[in-house]
């Protein structure tokens, strides 16, 4: 396992937790409900931080490309400049995915 927050791990605890809240109340157990509003929050929390890395590597992607982008224009480097573009580009993709 890795410590790495994950979307589909946070999404997974979040509904886990969800359903686990709702049988506790149907059922009268608010030790079942309280377990499973803790799930839910910290699978949320987990979505929350993988955004957050996500959109942070798309921001250093985009950051980056736009330099090696303008840097191969300015040099007439037309590979590079075409690969700056390319990274700036996943990482406009990245942060428009992760954007919260």
């Amino acid at each position: 396992m890795t410590n790495q927050p994950s979307k589909a791990s946070g999404q997974s605890d979040s509904v886990l937790g969800t359903i686990k809240q709702n049988v506790g109340s149907l059922l009268g157990n608010r030790s079942m409900q309280a377990e499973g509003a803790a799930t839910r929050a910290q699978g949320d929390a987990e979505v929350k931080a993988a955004k957050s890395q996500q959109y942070t590597e798309g921001q250093v992607d985009s950051i980056g490309g736009a330099i090696k982008k303008n840097v191969g224009a300015a040099l007439g480097d037309e590979p590079m400049r075409a690969r700056g573009a390319e990274t700036q580009t996943k990482g406009d993709l990245k942060k428009a995915a992760n954007n919260y």
